[in-house]
């Protein structure tokens, strides 16, 4: 069975047979993002750096699929180097101040960059993930 997926937000990757985001429903998916600009080169050289510019990228790829950071509910997080994770962790607080998105923390084998994290938004009617919660 196919979920009720808006094809206008499917778009495909320029690096690999698969759609950045998806909106099903309420939801919308986004693939796992790196710390690469437009010509696939890696920003940054530290944890910090390119945990801004993985975020930054899923900032992208959430507002061409019509939905915000804020709107994430849920995370999952690779990092070549769990030892990274307070860094990381300082940084990425700085884009989910309030009411965080869930989040799942892997070590990973990742292809010449520090993290790549995918994304869950909720897009629906309730306003923020506190109301989502009550």
């Amino acid at each position: 069975m196919q979920a009720d997926v808006d094809t206008a937000v499917r778009k495909r990757s320029t690096g690999g047979h698969y759609s950045p985001s998806i909106r099903a429903g309420d939801f919308v998916f986004v693939a796992g993002q790196t710390p690469r600009d437009a010509e696939r080169r890696v920003v940054g050289a530290t944890i910090e750096e390119q945990t801004a510019a993985t975020i930054e990228n899923l900032r992208v790829v959430l507002e061409e699929a019509g939905a915000t950071l804020s709107q994430v509910v849920k995370a999952t997080v690779h990092l070549a180097n769990l030892s990274d994770a307070p860094r990381f962790d300082a940084t990425y607080a700085g884009y989910f101040p309030d009411n965080p998105p869930v989040r799942t923390t892997v070590g990973s084998v990742l292809n010449g960059v520090l993290v790549e994290i995918d994304v869950i938004a909720f897009v629906g009617t309730a306003t923020s993930r506190t109301e989502r919660e009550a």
